[in-house]
């Protein structure tokens, strides 16, 4: 953590100000350097004051990420420690693959752009990524895992959201296999998972995740009301983007850890516990055809098991619907 990023935990930290003198001693540093940092954290949006006679004392965090706001709240070694943020871009998975290219795509680093103008979600589909809205992220992951061993990251990343979202906001999020987040059978999140590999080794993975947070319900698409909800429609309390970013990437890097060393079944039966389709009829769309059945539940690889007339399909990619009604949203 640098000097800056330990004088803001401190003020964060601090129930009465904080004098000049004290912080100089604890960051080991001048007085003429904490007067820097300060002017730094108030250029960063932060509001600081400072009481004659008494010390610093922090008014109000920045609304912007980064690593001076997430870090106070991580508990990771990897994740979200590295933090490249954009007022706005096509779309986070490009920036995080242009990264990858310069050398710069360390393990764990996290790609926010406060709006994405070309977001993109499975199947090429468009994601409303609406400017200081939502978290929309990219994640550059480097796992222990051969190729043939990482196809379920992607519904381990979603049991992991689903974990964070709760934990910030007390929120009940279903997951809609393979990627959908839910709340009440609405969309709030989704995950586009791009894996970069040779025939024997990952190179990276990459997780685009978009998250709705703080939309109202007529900030969203008419259209997609009935099918698409925010954090803030569906909770009571305010909700910070700095803590849900932080609580995603310590979510995100307990997981992915646990899932190198004990694989897919650590994670089965509480997977399906927040699914919204097992045991129910569903119509599930592939490349090749469209099939329907009871879906019983996941195999060790993540696929998901349908029992039909003809008998038990698996199915490792598709799309997945209640009551045979085909939602093309994604």
């Amino acid at each position: 953590m640098s000097n800056k990023q330990q004088l803001l935990s401190f003020l964060m930290n601090a129930e009465e100000p904080i004098s000049g003198e004290h912080l100089s001693e604890q960051l080991g540093v001048s007085r003429t350097m904490i007067w820097k940092y300060i002017k730094s954290l108030k250029e960063d949006g932060h509001e600081v004051e400072a009481i004659k006679k008494k010390g610093y004392v922090l008014k109000q965090l920045s609304s912007q990420l980064s690593v001076e706001t997430v870090s106070p709240y991580l508990e990771t070694t990897h994740f979200a420690r590295a933090l490249y943020y954009l007022e706005s871009c096509p779309s986070t998975q490009l920036v995080a693959n242009e990264l990858l290219v310069k050398g710069k795509g360390m393990h764990g680093l996290v790609v926010v752009s406060e709006e994405q103008t070309a977001g993109k979600g499975r199947l090429n589909r468009q994601w409303v990524s609406s400017k200081g809205k939502g978290l929309w992220t990219t994640w550059i992951i480097k796992p222990d895992l051969l190729p043939h061993e990482a196809p379920p990251i992607t519904l381990v990343v979603a049991l992991a959201l689903a974990k964070a979202i709760h934990s910030t906001t007390g929120i009940q999020v279903d997951i809609k296999w393979p990627n959908d987040l839910l709340i009440d059978g609405k969309k709030v999140g989704g995950i586009l998972t791009e894996l970069q590999a040779t025939p024997d080794k990952i190179e990276a993975i990459l997780l685009g995740i978009g998250i709705n947070v703080l939309q109202a319900e007529e900030e969203l698409n008419q259209d997609l009301t009935k099918r698409a909800t925010s954090l803030a429609i569906e909770c009571d309390t305010p909700v910070d983007r700095t803590r849900l970013l932080a609580a995603m990437a310590n979510e995100l890097e307990q997981a992915i850890t646990t899932f190198e060393t004990q694989g897919f079944r650590r994670f089965q039966v509480e997977w399906e516990r927040h699914s919204t389709m097992i045991g129910k009829m569903v119509t599930a769309t592939t490349v090749r055809e469209t099939i329907q059945g009871i879906a019983l539940g996941l195999n060790e690889h993540g696929a998901l098991l349908v029992q039909t007339g003809d008998g038990v399909r698996t199915l490792f990619s598709g799309d997945v619907t209640l009551s045979g009604k085909l939602d093309t949203f994604s």
